[in-house]
Protein backbone atom coordinates (compact mmCIF):
# COMPACT_ATOMS: atom_id res chain seq x y z
CA UNK A 1 0.00 0.00 0.00
CA UNK A 2 2.83 2.37 0.87
CA UNK A 3 4.42 1.86 -2.58
CA UNK A 4 1.16 2.68 -4.30
CA UNK A 5 0.85 5.93 -2.35
CA UNK A 6 4.48 6.81 -3.18
CA UNK A 7 3.80 6.15 -6.87
CA UNK A 8 0.67 8.33 -6.83
CA UNK A 9 2.55 11.09 -4.99
CA UNK A 10 5.44 10.99 -7.46
CA UNK A 11 3.01 11.08 -10.39
CA UNK A 12 1.25 14.10 -8.85
CA UNK A 13 4.56 15.93 -8.37
CA UNK A 14 5.57 15.13 -11.96
CA UNK A 15 2.23 16.33 -13.32
CA UNK A 16 2.49 19.58 -11.33
CA UNK A 17 6.02 20.13 -12.65
CA UNK A 18 4.94 19.62 -16.25
CA UNK A 19 1.96 21.94 -15.76
CA UNK A 20 4.23 24.64 -14.28
CA UNK A 21 6.72 24.27 -17.16
CA UNK A 22 3.94 24.80 -19.71
CA UNK A 23 2.35 27.75 -17.91
CA UNK A 24 5.22 29.77 -16.38
CA UNK A 25 8.74 31.07 -17.01
CA UNK A 26 10.97 30.67 -13.96
CA UNK A 27 13.45 33.51 -14.47
CA UNK A 28 16.65 33.99 -12.47
CA UNK A 29 17.80 37.61 -12.34
CA UNK A 30 20.78 39.05 -10.51
CA UNK A 31 18.65 40.02 -7.52
CA UNK A 32 15.71 37.59 -7.34
CA UNK A 33 13.62 34.83 -8.91
CA UNK A 34 10.54 35.61 -11.01
CA UNK A 35 7.60 33.38 -11.88
CA UNK A 36 6.14 34.91 -15.05
CA UNK A 37 3.00 33.55 -16.73
CA UNK A 38 3.41 32.54 -20.35
CA UNK A 39 1.11 34.03 -22.99
CA UNK A 40 0.95 30.70 -24.84
CA UNK A 41 1.47 27.22 -23.41
CA UNK A 42 4.88 25.89 -24.42
CA UNK A 43 7.48 23.80 -22.61
CA UNK A 44 10.46 25.80 -23.89
CA UNK A 45 12.06 28.48 -21.73
CA UNK A 46 10.57 27.09 -18.54
CA UNK A 47 13.76 28.04 -16.64
CA UNK A 48 15.90 30.93 -17.86
CA UNK A 49 18.92 32.54 -16.19
CA UNK A 50 19.07 36.12 -17.53
CA UNK A 51 21.98 37.36 -15.43
CA UNK A 52 24.39 39.16 -17.73
CA UNK A 53 22.23 38.94 -20.85
CA UNK A 54 22.91 41.45 -23.61
CA UNK A 55 20.59 42.76 -26.31
CA UNK A 56 21.71 39.90 -28.56
CA UNK A 57 20.40 37.24 -26.12
CA UNK A 58 17.15 39.15 -25.59
CA UNK A 59 16.59 39.40 -29.35
CA UNK A 60 16.80 35.60 -29.65
CA UNK A 61 14.07 35.15 -26.99
CA UNK A 62 11.17 37.38 -28.13
CA UNK A 63 8.47 35.33 -26.33
CA UNK A 64 10.30 35.57 -23.02
CA UNK A 65 10.86 39.31 -23.31
CA UNK A 66 7.24 39.85 -24.38
CA UNK A 67 5.96 37.82 -21.44
CA UNK A 68 8.19 39.72 -19.01
CA UNK A 69 6.93 43.06 -20.34
CA UNK A 70 3.29 41.88 -20.22
CA UNK A 71 3.73 40.81 -16.59
CA UNK A 72 5.20 44.20 -15.62
CA UNK A 73 8.85 43.16 -15.46
CA UNK A 74 10.02 45.09 -18.53
CA UNK A 75 12.73 46.83 -16.53
CA UNK A 76 14.76 43.60 -16.54
CA UNK A 77 14.72 43.52 -20.34
CA UNK A 78 15.64 47.19 -20.76
CA UNK A 79 18.13 47.19 -17.88
CA UNK A 80 20.05 44.25 -19.37
CA UNK A 81 20.15 45.94 -22.75
CA UNK A 82 21.31 49.26 -21.30
CA UNK A 83 23.97 47.59 -19.16
CA UNK A 84 25.32 45.76 -22.20
CA UNK A 85 25.36 48.97 -24.24
CA UNK A 86 27.22 50.96 -21.58
CA UNK A 87 29.56 48.09 -20.76
CA UNK A 88 30.56 47.85 -24.42
CA UNK A 89 30.96 51.62 -24.68
CA UNK A 90 33.19 51.90 -21.61
CA UNK A 91 35.20 48.83 -22.57
CA UNK A 92 36.04 50.44 -25.91
CA UNK A 93 37.38 53.53 -24.11
CA UNK A 94 39.33 51.38 -21.67
CA UNK A 95 40.92 49.41 -24.54
CA UNK A 96 41.98 52.61 -26.29
CA UNK A 97 43.58 53.96 -23.11
CA UNK A 98 45.67 50.81 -22.73
CA UNK A 99 47.04 51.10 -26.27
CA UNK A 100 48.33 54.65 -25.86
Amino acid sequence: MWRLLALIGAAAIGAATVFAAFQFHFVRTSHRWLMVPKQSADWREAYVDVRGWTLKEWSTHPKLSGDLIAAGYGEFVSRSGAEGLFRGLFDSFRDRGADE
